[in-house]
């Protein structure tokens, strides 16, 4: 394992050989606070893996937290008539295997056959609350730390599990989120008004024209979307047009198609990578050295 010595010598060297790389290009000028938004996405923070750690060490002890389905059950009592288990709720959030045969239950081949999908499935209600269940997210907002009031976006929020974890710990920050019209939006919907989260919500329409980012934010994140749409390139555009100064994109393009990752976005991903690079400094690519996370900088 490398020491605390050697990673940052690497970060150093890393960052000077890229920024020398674009200098003439002027994408960058400010490289400590390139070094500095590198070494934490890298190293994330210290109250973040403490958080995870203890997080998975307390359900390993006590089993799962039964407030990470507590939303959930809620809103299924309150708008469904539906009384959910804590054990039904963790059932529905592992079966993966129902969800994927739902994609195939009718034709997918139009814009609003594949958008339909996400009114019809259920699962993510109750597997993104699961799958966030250990935390670790400040190293999101310490990314942006320059900025002092962020504009936070969270493009393709499904339940919102992240903008409401950040939301709870900086509260000063201004946040929005988007997502297509689906279950999970209709959840978050219930969600701002149940607990007066103070977020915008945005839904976003069918291809260029409906993507509906208007203003400009210092930290955008996209996870788990780009796959499943049949406009990558234009939303990695529009992220171009509307990341603030300085601002920061986190993002993510996952390469297995099949299902509602879909195939007419696999052929556009080479092209959205080679877009990133060229219009944004990079702190890690799509895929390099691995991994389909993404980090990139405007400035």
């Amino acid at each position: 394992m490398l020491n605390s010595k050697k990673i940052q010598s690497f970060l150093n060297n890393y960052v000077n050989i890229h920024f020398r790389s674009v200098q003439n290009r002027q994408y960058c000028r400010n490289l400590s606070l390139l070094k500095r938004i590198m070494s934490i996405y890298y190293r994330h923070t210290i109250a973040d893996h403490l958080e995870h750690l203890l997080r998975r060490a307390r359900e390993r002890i006590f089993g799962l937290d039964r407030s990470v389905f507590a939303k959930t059950i809620q809103y299924y009592r309150e708008v469904k008539g539906q009384n959910i288990s804590v054990g039904m709720a963790l059932s529905r959030a592992l079966n993966k295997k129902e969800h994927k045969q739902a994609w195939f239950v009718r034709s997918r081949k139009t814009i609003d056959d594949i958008m339909n999908f996400y009114q019809e499935v259920e699962i993510y209600l109750f597997r993104q609350p699961y799958l966030k269940r250990f935390g670790g997210f400040k190293w999101y907002r310490y990314l942006v730390n320059h900025k002092s009031n962020p504009l936070i976006l969270e493009y393709g929020c499904g339940t919102a599990d992240l903008t409401e974890w950040l939301l709870k710990k900086y509260p000063n920050c201004k946040y929005t989120v988007a997502d297509i019209p689906s279950k999970t939006l209709d959840f978050v919907k219930w969600k701002k008004n149940k607990y007066k989260y103070n977020y915008e919500i945005l839904t976003i329409g069918k291809g260029k024209n409906g993507i509906p980012i208007k203003q400009n934010y210092d930290l955008i994140v996209c996870q788990n979307v780009l796959e499943h749409t049949i406009n990558p390139l234009d939303i990695a555009s529009a992220f171009i047009d509307h990341l603030a100064n300085c601002g920061v994109l986190i993002i993510d393009f996952i390469n297995a198609p099949g299902g509602e990752n879909l195939d007419i976005a696999v052929k556009y991903r080479e092209m959205v990578k080679s877009f990133l690079k060229h219009n944004f400094y990079v702190i890690k690519a799509i895929d390099e050295p691995y991994g389909n996370n993404g980090i990139y900088v405007k400035c």
